[in-house]
């Protein structure tokens, strides 16, 4: 693994941190377009229209530069992750909870393609990868292990498996749905993706309202 740090110590002037937004702004445009291994130092002090010497001040290589992006493209993925009890009602956390986890991959999902090509080679992207995954499915567990002490969902399911599972389904759709170029899901609507996701969701869990019963909801 790299020792290699995210940058250089961010700028003290405007001058220097609009400078720096600049090259991180400019090399996700490269690193979209040419991927993790077609991308150059150069390439994106092009993108940016500054001097070559100008790109190596704030950053020592492309690494550090993707070093940089993954921190912030990271927490806002855990961001979106956290929901709070203010959405206490079961399926509208699942709709609200993938909501906005395809929402942070229709902004994200080509440079988490981009990604996991680096993290073929170097286990901080691996890592910071398996982070995310493992925080999504200990959320979820939770969330699913409560219903079942509520009788809400069934219990004769493990809560861990299913959160696996359902949490591979969203993360797999999103790849296929907001990967490269955003193509394959364009001529599709973004909530009834949704909608269709948090549905199996629920009947994969057996989901039922106060209102409902058992039988009814399968």
């Amino acid at each position: 693994m790299s020792t290699r740090t995210e940058g250089r110590p961010p700028p003290l002037t405007d001058r220097g941190r609009r400078t720096r937004d600049r090259l991180l702004v400019s090399a996700r445009e490269v690193f979209e377009k040419r991927g993790y291994a077609g991308t150059r130092m150069a390439d994106i002090a092009t993108a940016a229209g500054v001097s070559h010497g100008t790109t190596y001040t704030w950053f020592d290589d492309k690494e550090a530069v993707l070093r940089a992006l993954v921190a912030d493209i990271v927490t806002e993925v855990y961001a979106a992750l956290a929901i709070g009890d203010d959405v206490p009602e079961p399926q509208e956390r699942m709709l609200e909870a993938n909501r906005r986890y395809l929402a942070a991959y229709r902004r994200h999902g080509r440079m988490l393609e981009v990604v996991e090509e680096a993290a073929t080679a170097d286990e901080h992207y691996r890592d910071a990868l398996a982070g995310v995954r493992r925080d999504h499915v200990r959320r979820v567990t939770r969330d699913i292990s409560r219903l079942q002490s509520q009788d809400t969902a069934d219990t004769d399911i493990d809560a861990g498996v299913a959160a696996g599972a359902l949490c591979a389904m969203v993360e797999g759709f999103g790849r296929h749905w907001y990967g490269r170029g955003e193509q394959a899901g364009a001529a599709y609507d973004d909530e009834t993706a949704v909608e269709t996701l948090s549905l199996l969701w629920a009947r994969g869990l057996g989901l039922r309202t106060p209102n409902t019963s058992t039988e009814e909801q399968r």
